[in-house]
């Protein structure tokens, strides 16, 4: 977890929760993505305002057995692939 930024989820991205996982709609491009149960869980937490890489491995960490740095480098890599499609962005439009 080297990333201190703190990310939303895009303004254009609606989500929606089916059997313990997460549908993500991109308005902009049409396209569905689908989030299994620790991703739907670290959306779930962004949706909520908790907006820190740390914070959202120590969420993954109170909800699944996982050491907090492997939960941290799941969120890393997530956070980069959300952002990478247009999902999530840093808080503050940075």
């Amino acid at each position: 977890m080297t990333s201190s930024r703190t990310y939303v989820p895009a303004a254009d991205a609606m989500s929606a929760e089916l059997e313990g996982e997460a549908v993500i709609l991109h308005l902009g491009t049409r396209r569905y993505y689908r989030l299994n149960e620790t991703a739907a869980t670290v959306w779930a937490a962004l949706e909520n305002g908790i907006d820190t890489p740390n914070a959202l491995a120590t969420r993954l960490c109170e909800c699944f057995d996982v050491e907090l740095a492997v939960a941290g480098a799941e969120v890393d890599r997530l956070l980069a692939e959300l952002e990478a499609h247009g999902l999530v962005r840093p808080a503050g439009g940075a």
